[in-house]
């Protein structure tokens, strides 16, 4: 067989595994002494990653907060990263938080006095307060994350409290009628349901669930909403374009609906 040429090479998309190599030994050198762990998450964890479409997911854990100076040489890794791998730009995802800030919301503490700093496909790399909305992610990954460096996660990461993570979970819950009005593609009125039913999933049943197993037992239990699930399994999972007809109106009143009764059924517990 004919070894490929430099153009051949280029076309090819580099896999997951390899751009997550080059993100670990840059990370790893550049934040030497300030990078405690740095862990894989999301649904190339979870077995439903899709090659196209979905992220790499990663929760970097410091041993400050980020500040101004960090925020610089975290915005030049990306950028590089970007470079090196342009077919995957847009497409990673890191978290990064203190091992303070995770132990303060392991004891009900978030958000008082900690910054995180985020980069997500959409949004280029900015702080944020470390509320209460995190605790999800950082006990997802303290109970399933892959280790690229560090030690495994549930050495480093304290335990989140169940009781926590439901109420942050919650008010996740809560604030999706407010942000879907807000999605006009396809693309992100899917993830709106996708990740609905994962937060319903996770409520009803203690554990984090990709979003097609979710959204197949979702269908199960909302007969009403079938067809709107299993379009937007379809569409995240299969070739959906955002240039495809979207289904807002459809997507907001299920939204609405299985926010306010996952809400009340709450609600009726206490």
């Amino acid at each position: 067989m004919a070894e490929l040429g430099p153009a051949a090479q280029d076309d090819r998309v580099p896999t997951p595994e390899t751009v997550l190599s080059d993100l670990r030994d840059a990370w790893g050198s550049a934040l030497d002494g300030r990078l405690l762990g740095l862990y894989l998450h999301g649904s190339l964890i979870a077995g439903d990653f899709a090659p196209d479409r979905s992220d790499l997911d990663l929760l970097a854990v410091l041993d400050a907060d980020p500040d101004e100076n960090l925020l610089d040489v975290l915005a030049g890794l990306h950028a590089d990263l970007d470079r090196r791998h342009p077919r995957w730009a847009g497409r990673i995802e890191v978290e990064y938080v203190s091992l303070g800030a995770v132990r303060d919301a392991a004891q009900g503490r978030a958000g008082h006095d900690h910054v995180i700093a985020r980069v997500s496909p959409g949004e280029s790399l900015h702080p944020l307060p470390a509320t209460t909305h995190r605790v999800v992610t950082w006990s997802t990954v303290h109970d399933h994350g892959r280790s690229l460096l560090g030690p495994p996660a549930g050495d480093l990461l304290p335990a989140v409290d169940a009781g926590l993570v439901r109420s942050a979970l919650l008010d996740h819950v809560r604030d999706w009628p407010t942000w879907v009005t807000r999605m006009t593609t396809p693309g992100a009125q899917s993830y709106a349901v996708l990740t609905l039913c994962r937060a319903w999933q996770r409520l009803r049943h203690g554990r984090q669930l990709s979003k097609r197993r979710a959204a197949d037992r979702t269908v199960a239990a909302c007969p009403r909403w079938v067809g709107l699930i299993v379009w937007a399994r379809d569409w995240w999972y299969g070739s959906g374009s955002d240039t495809d007809p979207g289904r807002a109106d459809e997507v907001r009143e299920f939204v609405t609906e299985l926010s306010g009764a996952i809400l009340a059924a709450e609600h009726a517990v206490r």
